[in-house]
């Protein structure tokens, strides 16, 4: 890796990285950090990302923590500062906890870019690639899941780790839209599950002795879903609690065809992948990521001051879940 004097530019609707590009043909690599690895959605960001890497002629490593540990997080950032790769593009964990990582990696000339989930100190990154603005996706998740409530009743929200900022931000826009218009709904519980699918499904049942009138669980994250559905399903309660949320299709398949999930909202968690690998290689050499630009494979994007977005969301129902390969 070269080091050299790097800066953050921004424009109306241009993203550029660095005072002067990378000698072209320059060999990079780029680290692609999970909030956890063994995920099914973070391995299909991983699978994409790598073959961003082949199409693009440069390195991709794929890591991140095995289990939901910021501080494993944080030394893998440190492992990836001493391999001297060209940019860190990380999910992270916990929004506060990274940071210091993240300024020794800035320190060392490494390029930083955040993806799917943004740190607290934006100084800290040159860019968020987010798969959907947190606003956007929070009251599309609200609306969706309103729709199968029927605009009342109780319900509870599960999520990933209390300090991961776009699942916060997911629940409160979500919390907030149906505030808004739903007054005869009530959120009774707000419970974080550390991404553990396990943990998840506990949470469902107690919440369903707690609350015998409970009458849907919205997951923004992952393992939430099919947890939630799980327990909703043994619980012989299908239909009866309403179950959507953030999950890939194909972990959502046999829920949303039994009935113990309506729906399933999310992106191309593989797309995501493949547009951060693809950003940080066009920072690199100096070029730019401009508004309504269009990424091979991902689609057209949207550039709003330090954010690359993409702007797709998915309903997937058991009408159309086999319409999706992740």
């Amino acid at each position: 890796m070269k080091k050299k004097l790097v800066m953050f530019l921004t424009g109306v609707a241009a993203i550029t990285f660095g005072m002067t590009a990378y000698a072209a043909g320059d060999d990079y690599t780029i680290a692609l950090i999970s909030q956890q690895i063994g995920i099914p959605y973070f391995e299909t960001s991983n699978v994409w990302g790598m073959e961003a890497g082949e199409d693009l002629g440069c390195e991709v490593i794929y890591t991140g923590p095995t289990a939901s540990d910021a501080a494993s997080q944080a030394n893998i950032v440190q492992d990836m500062i001493t391999k001297g790769v060209d940019c860190i593009a990380i999910s992270p964990l916990d929004a506060s906890a990274i940071e210091p990582a993240l300024k020794q990696a800035q320190e060392a000339g490494i390029l930083v870019i955040t993806w799917d989930s943004d740190v607290t100190d934006t100084s800290l990154r040159s860019v968020y690639v987010n798969a959907a603005s947190y606003q956007t996706l929070g009251e599309h998740l609200g609306e969706r899941f309103a729709e199968y409530m029927g605009g009342e009743g109780q319900y509870a929200i599960i999520t990933s780790v209390l300090t991961s900022q776009a699942n916060s931000e997911w629940a409160r826009y979500a919390t907030e839209y149906m505030e808004a218009n739903f007054p005869d709904m009530e959120r009774v519980a707000y419970e974080p599950c550390d991404d553990d699918q396990s943990k998840a499904y506990s949470i469902t049942q107690n919440l369903m002795i707690a609350y015998p009138d409970l009458k849907g669980v919205l997951g923004v994250t992952t393992p939430a879903p099919p947890a939630a559905a799980q327990a909703v399903a043994e619980a012989g309660r299908n239909g009866e609690v309403v179950v959507t949320g953030v999950v890939e299709a194909s972990v959502a398949k046999s829920y949303l065809e039994d009935g113990s999930m309506q729906e399933a909202n999310i992106w191309h968690p593989g797309k995501l992948g493949y547009l951060a690998v693809y950003t940080a290689k066009t920072l690199l050499e100096g070029n730019e990521m401009t508004d309504d630009m269009e990424v091979p494979k991902v689609g057209t994007i949207d550039v709003e001051g330090d954010q690359v977005i993409m702007t797709e969301i998915l309903d997937i129902t058991a009408q159309n879940v086999n319409e999706f390969d992740f």
